[in-house]
């Protein structure tokens, strides 16, 4: 049996394209290349983490946000993670950008972007990707991921899902909290 050849953007940490490379040579060698996560987030401003399949080669068992994947080559940050959310969520929905980081240090050489979605669907994950996930509140997610093994990218990626996104939803319910007093 032929396994399929994934190519992945090889890219300099400006985010500028070298070539193609193929994903086994840029994690055996460390060359940069491109990747994302999704946050999913309900209507109660809870996230949705998961815990990663014992059978992933990297990370396996550890703390994850709802969606990490790469960027396939001919495919944008923003394609990959419409694709990659509904494979590992069953969720179909374009998700907002909120930043994104260079990870460059060993066994991950990335630039990752970082996005959020919000909806109340049923969640269906993928057993490939996650053995398991459940909605936290922010206190019990910030808890989860400072006290267990996480993915290298999970604490930047949650940092810009603090900056980008969840101080705006506070100071929008304090602002809206003070109107309708």
């Amino acid at each position: 049996m032929q396994e399929d050849i994934e190519y992945l953007y090889h890219i300099d940490l400006n985010d500028q394209v070298i070539g193609c490379i193929e994903r086994k040579k840029a994690h055996k060698e460390g060359l940069l290349h491109r990747g994302g996560v999704v946050f999913v987030f309900n209507s109660k401003q809870q996230v949705f983490l998961t815990m990663r399949s014992k059978e992933k080669t990297i990370f396996p068992d550890h703390v994850d946000c709802a969606c990490s994947f790469h960027v396939q080559y001919g495919q944008t940050y923003k394609q990959a993670a419409i694709a990659e959310l509904q494979e590992e969520t069953g969720l179909c929905q374009v998700p907002v950008f909120l930043g994104k980081f260079v990870l460059d240090k060993a066994p991950d050489h990335l630039i990752i972007n970082v996005y959020k979605i919000v909806s109340d669907a049923e969640i269906t994950l993928d057993p490939a990707e996650a053995s398991s996930g459940k909605f936290y509140d922010v206190r019990e997610a910030e808890k989860l991921i400072s006290e267990n093994k996480t993915t290298s990218w999970l604490p930047q990626s949650w940092k810009i899902v603090k900056e980008n996104y969840l101080q705006a939803v506070h100071k929008n319910s304090r602002n809206k909290n003070r109107f309708t007093k």
